[in-house]
């Protein structure tokens, strides 16, 4: 089914489609509603489009006490010129990848250096030339060399920022990555209603979207958040926002903290821990998985990593996920993937090897502050890793990893599943029952399906 799954996956047109159903007609299901949902249905208790499988949340927007706060934050600088170099920085970090390490390129380096030597060599008579001549050589390969590798190779930095491109990424990525968070945290909410955090550490916080969305969702529970930025200007104006753009105003939460480094103590421990579009700023691999174990030994419920849902941002995450599910192993702490993996396994998407990264949408609003006014959509990756045993039995549901195809008469839809496989199934009233068929066609991409589906034996 694993091979079947893979020659959709890369497209969705018609005669793909025609092909996939001959495929797979020797690979058969049982696909079920689960009784209780069923029952539930039944009963009216919720409808078809509220199954407890739906986490999706809509199309979020930022506060208005927050974008009142953005605005008083940016009163000494022209709003304009602002925006647009805001929308700048959000197209480079969306486009961003992953520091080479030092072994990967040297190899590249010597491998470009060894392509331009073998055009120029290819070219010339070398036993012919002089020693000058042999030693220009030399050096023209040597500049020629660096020139394409600079054009060949990702040249990683750090983005440093300072107090002007602070505010660059406050209206070009709050809006963003606060509706990215929000329906991460919304589906904790949702799905385990008795999580009240008591308290929430943010790792490269930046303009405190993260608090932003915890608050939103856990304010009265939440007694302290601590933020982390190497930013000290980050820092400053994540305060100011908190503040209401006004720095001699009280803060509007209780025990908020702005540090440059995480706490020392391994003793202290946080309810929530978050790291959301930090890991890229990581120079090396070691310190990616330092900080990831760091964050994971402060955590005492939940970790949420995200980062954008590029090739180059889910390689990251699973790299994360692949470090703390090996960690399991050797652990006295119990702990399983929470979200949006329904399995422990390696996720299928790697076993692939098409180059398309797991990845899920939000649908948000821009700042209202002159852009367009028509919802944006952006694509993330993510894995939330939960203390304690899987225990709810939704745990164990199918994710929804890409659009639901609704037809008419029969929906499909595309999951990954608690063996670790990406399957699909064609939905239909007559085959499936009326209830189960509803719930898939309510269903989107992200949302979990209150199915269970076992294999028939032919």
């Amino acid at each position: 089914m694993r091979a079947c799954s893979k020659f959709l996956f890369k497209s969705n047109n018609f005669l793909n489609l025609k092909r996939f159903l001959c495929t797979v007609a020797k690979c058969k299901f049982d696909v079920a509603l689960v009784e209780s949902t069923n029952e539930a249905l039944e009963a009216g208790r919720y409808k078809h489009r509220h199954h407890e499988g739906r986490v999706s949340s809509g199309c979020i927007s930022v506060p208005d006490s927050i974008v009142s706060a953005i605005v008083k934050s940016c009163k000494d600088y022209p709003l304009k010129a602002l925006t647009t170099e805001g929308s700048k920085l959000d197209s480079i970090i969306r486009t961003r990848k992953a520091p080479l390490e030092q072994d990967e390129l040297r190899k590249r380096i010597n491998k470009v250096r060894q392509d331009v030597g073998q055009e120029f060599y290819s070219k010339m008579n070398v036993e012919a030339m002089t020693e000058e001549q042999t030693e220009h050589l030399s050096k023209v390969i040597d500049a020629q060399s660096m020139k394409r590798a600079k054009q060949k190779i990702y040249a990683w930095k750090p983005i440093n920022y300072d107090e002007f491109k602070g505010l660059q990424y406050l209206l070009g990525r709050s809006a963003t990555e606060y509706a990215v968070l929000t329906q991460i945290f919304d589906e904790i909410r949702k799905r385990v209603p008795e999580f009240k955090p008591r308290s929430f550490l943010d790792f490269g916080s930046g303009v405190g979207t993260g608090t932003w969305a915890a608050a939103n969702l856990w304010r009265e529970h939440i007694f302290e958040y601590v933020c982390i930025d190497a930013s000290a200007e980050m820092n400053d104006l994540a305060e100011l926002i908190i503040r209401g753009g006004e720095s001699n105003r009280n803060m509007s939460l209780r025990n908020i903290f702005y540090r440059q480094f995480l706490p020392a103590s391994q003793n202290t421990k946080y309810d929530l821990v978050l790291s959301a579009f930090s890991l890229f700023e990581l120079p090396t691999k070691k310190t990616r998985l330092d900080v990831v174990e760091n964050l994971w030994n402060k955590c005492d419920g939940f970790l949420v990593l995200v980062e954008h849902g590029s090739s180059a941002g889910f390689s990251l995450i699973d790299e994360a996920r692949q470090f703390l599910t090996n960690k399991n192993d050797s652990s006295d702490c119990e702990y399983h993937i929470f979200s949006p993996c329904p399995h422990s396994h390696q996720c299928p998407r790697v076993s692939l090897a098409d180059g398309t990264p797991c990845n899920f949408e939000v649908t948000y609003n821009q700042l209202p502050l002159g852009n367009s006014t028509e919802a944006s959509k952006y694509l993330y990756s993510y894995v939330v890793f939960r203390k304690g045993a899987a225990s709810a039995q939704q745990d164990k549901y199918p994710r929804i990893v890409r659009p639901t195809l609704v037809r008419s008469k029969h929906s499909i839809c595309r999951m990954c599943t608690a063996e670790g496989d990406l399957q699909e199934v064609i939905f239909t009233a007559s085959k499936h029952g009326k209830n189960l068929y509803r719930c898939a066609r309510a269903s989107k991409w992200g949302d979990q399906l209150p199915i269970t589906i076992g294999k028939k034996a032919l």
